[in-house]
């Protein structure tokens, strides 16, 4: 590859909505890519033009994310080819090259799908439930489970005359194995964090990338041979380009990189997207990238294929004007910047950047090797000292993001969860995983944390998480588990950021309920205008699970009270298990649960949690909430609130009320005993913990949802009442935060609200708490409410 000339650009391929997220080419230049908008596009040179693809079939019919994709040879059946696409749905399916239906749905995996590869006959997929699985004739032939976390890419070696090929997977447990006759043979350890691509060289050699910003060559005895460096974040993957061992690798640096087979990188192309997510190369030794910014981009070295020259001037020109943080390029102090007159020296390696002060900006410059020049690949943000009310962005180790959450999983220890929207929630929690080495269930939690938290916010507000439950300890089960305060809960305490309605309401001025453009009542002149943080519509649950947790907190206490009263082990298990899924929830084995329910106020909160969980479920709510029985279990709830219960048994108690607004029957009695659980909410105040403050509020922001814009204003005025006393001796942000949306809810719906607000003096609150700037929603919201006022 030296001496000739450097890839540039060749086509873009438009057609996908959200990130291309994997790419496949085929032996006769197909392109196919998956993307984050459910969809597959199959992409075919046109002889007419010389250098340009054009989208030649969709493929449909996965209800999540594509996340992998391989094409497959033709057979008797279908001459032209197979596409196999993967899924977060967890199914593969199988289609015709040139046909959107799939004659072949592959379901076996209980988790995203993540990499697909056909190599000896087979089709392999790797999964983040920790397996691969071997698909020969569209069966499950072989699973292949030993990876302790989620597989990110799988590769078929070359044929050694066995039925069963060799394989090699790459893992979120920073380790590759290899795989002969459905078994590990060999474990590769070297990498540093999570290994997210392969390539095979030869029968004797691979690559692998990760997180590290490395890329290893490994022998296949299992020898370390090579470490590459040059990316300046993580590596998500890497390609084969030619015969002699060249290769591609893309990253999270914003940057395609081309490397000759002794591991030197000859040529970095900067993206004008954040993440390149996937790379792959043609017959012909072009280079295929899908990026996050949904575009898949084809690179060539053939003059005669390139892009036009303003075409190419409009690419250079969209990564100029990108910007970039600080931290994706090491970090460098404004002092120490230089002028445009370091840009007349010559680099010292292709792909190095600088950083240049040009008036009040800051530019990057990178070296090309294969043009002898600098060039621009963007403005640097945050070098000149910005910050969140500056920028827009929140600074953290020297990258400006759009969030940055704070997560305390023990007493005193804050994480940083740093997230931008241009990147994948997946990735992002990915990072935060393994950077600080977490388990890896926490993937999806952390996952959907983000993508609840980044619905309908002004970008550049920085969300705060709470602390854990300080009953037990760091380490230990604590009560409702980690993911308990919502549904846009912090996935490991329960509290963190809870954005309560979406963007699209922000301008709105019809009733959410009904569709009608105003309400009318007594004291109401006009409609007020909506927020973005109420109305709230819809209650919120505490929905985190710790099946472990609670059963041995369960036979704990079990063999602390009196022998008469005890379960065996199995029968909590048992109780335990039944809830684990709501979805899958079984009312039939919970009988002994009515038991428990009732031991030493002490020693009952786990039983309580165990409820908390089955009333998310529709099936058990219908089956326990009949006649009487709803009534009875709400005032044993109160009495479990009211002093002198201990905090832990009040939290999960109130926990319960909130999972009671999840459906119908549940509803039904807190509207028949609202008067009694309000008042036992308010009356335990001041709360002894933050976690019983955000319990709290989160009931009577139920409450202001239940009610709605019915006309019983008695109800309203209670609600309230005792919204207004937890906003006002809450010490937690994001209880005050709840009890303001409450607030808000209420004086929206309710004209007579608005006028009662004066004479419960709500409106110094208000304002007291329009002032607190971190985390930015309480003020926000604050001030939306005064607006009411």
């Amino acid at each position: 590859m030296s001496g000739g000339n450097g890839y540039k650009l060749r086509c873009n391929l438009l057609g996908h909505s959200k990130d291309v997220r994997a790419v496949a080419t085929s032996q006769d230049g197909l392109v196919v890519t998956a993307s984050r908008d459910s969809t597959a596009r199959l992409w075919a040179p046109q002889a007419t033009s010389g250098n340009t693809f054009e989208a030649e079939q969709v493929y449909s019919g996965h209800t999540s994310y594509v996340t992998s994709v391989c094409v497959l040879p033709g057979d008797a059946t279908h001459p032209e080819g197979l596409v196999a696409t993967g899924s977060r749905d967890t199914n593969i399916l199988i289609f015709p090259l040139r046909s959107q239906e799939p004659v072949h749905t592959l379901s076996g995996h209980s988790d995203t799908v993540s990499c697909l590869i056909w190599g000896n006959g087979v089709l392999v997929s790797g999964s983040w439930d920790h397996s691969a699985r071997i698909w020969t004739n569209w069966e499950c032939s072989h699973v292949l489970k030993g990876h302790e976390g989620p597989l990110w890419s799988v590769v078929v070696l070359p044929s050694e005359g066995s039925n069963t090929p060799s394989i090699l997977t790459a893992s979120a447990d920073k380790t590759v194995k290899l795989w002969k006759e459905g078994k590990v043979c060999t474990t590769y350890s070297g990498h540093k964090d999570c290994v997210r691509g392969l390539a095979v060289i030869n029968a004797t050699q691979f690559l692998s990338c990760s997180n590290d910003a490395t890329v290893i060559r490994w022998s296949i005895s299992g020898e370390l041979l090579a470490t590459y460096y040059g990316h300046t974040n993580f590596i998500y993957g890497v390609s084969m380009v030619t015969q002699e061992g060249d290769f591609v690798t893309g990253g999270e640096d914003r940057t395609l990189r081309v490397w000759e087979a002794n591991g030197e990188c000859v040529q970095t192309i900067h993206m004008p997207a954040q993440s390149v997510w996937a790379v792959a190369a043609l017959p012909n030794s072009d280079i295929v990238c899908g990026s996050s910014d949904g575009t898949c981009r084809i690179f060539t070295r053939i003059e005669g294929q390139q892009a036009s020259p303003e075409d190419i001037k409009e690419f250079e020109e969209s990564v100029a004007k990108s910007t970039m943080a600080v931290g994706d390029l090491g970090g460098i102090k404004k002092s120490e910047l230089p002028g445009k007159e370091v840009l007349f020296a010559p680099g010292k390696r292709d792909g190095q950047t600088v950083m240049v002060r040009e008036g009040e900006k800051i530019n990057c410059y990178s070296w090309s090797s294969s043009s002898q020049q600098w060039t621009a690949v963007g403005e640097v943000v945050g070098g000149t000292g910005g910050s969140a009310s500056t920028s827009g962005k929140v600074l953290h180790e020297g990258k400006e993001y759009d969030y940055v959450f704070d997560v305390e999983l023990d007493q005193g220890n804050i994480l940083k969860l740093p997230y931008n929207t241009c990147e994948d929630p997946y990735f992002a929690a990915q990072r935060f995983i393994h950077k600080h080495e977490l388990p890896q269930d926490f993937l999806d939690r952390v996952a959907n944390f983000i993508m609840e938290n980044t619905k309908g916010v002004t970008l550049g507000v920085e969300a705060s998480g709470q602390l854990v439950d300080p009953f037990t300890g760091a380490s230990r089960y604590q009560p409702g588990g980690s993911q308990d305060a919502g549904r846009e809960s912090d996935p490991f305490t329960g509290s963190g950021r809870y954005v309560p309605a979406s963007a699209s309401r922000r301008n709105g001025g019809a009733d959410p309920f009904t569709g009608a453009s105003s309400y009318t009542t007594q004291t109401a002149i006009k409609q007020p205008e909506s927020s973005h943080f109420f109305p709230q519509l819809i209650p919120l649950q505490f929905e985190g699970c710790n099946p472990s947790g609670i059963l041995a907190k369960l036979i704990e206490f079990n063999n602390n009270i009196d022998k008469e009263k005890q379960f065996t082990p199995e029968v909590l298990e048992q109780m335990v298990e039944a809830v684990s899924k709501p979805a899958e929830a079984d009312p039939a084995r919970l009988g002994t649960l009515e038991v428990a329910l009732q031991w030493p106020v002490e020693h009952v909160w786990p039983a309580l949690d165990v409820l908390r969980l089955a009333l998310l479920s529709e099936q058990m709510q219908n089956a326990w909430l009949v006649d009487g029985r709803s009534e009875t279990l709400v005032a044993h709830l109160i009495s479990l609130v009211r002093p002198p219960s201990p905090p832990n048994a009040q939290l999960m108690a109130l926990r319960c009320f909130a999972n009671l607004g999840a459906f119908q029957p549940g509803r039904s009695v807190l509207m028949k005993m609202w008067d009694q659980v309000v008042s036992v909410t308010v009356e335990i105040s001041p709360y002894k913990n933050k976690n019983l403050e955000i319990a709290a509020a989160t009931v009577l922001l139920n409450f202001s949802v239940l009610f709605g814009t019915n006309d019983n204003f008695d109800k309203k005025c209670q609600v309230l009442s005792g919204a207004g006393t937890v906003a006002m001796s809450a010490n937690d942000s994001e209880a005050q935060f709840r009890s303001l949306v409450a607030l808000g809810t209420l004086l929206y719906n309710c004209g007579q609200c608005r006028s009662l607000a004066g004479s419960l003096d709500l409106k110094p609150v208000v304002q007291t708490l329009s002032t607190v700037t971190s985390p930015a929603k309480v003020g926000e919201c604050a001030g939306h409410i005064l607006r009411l006022l």
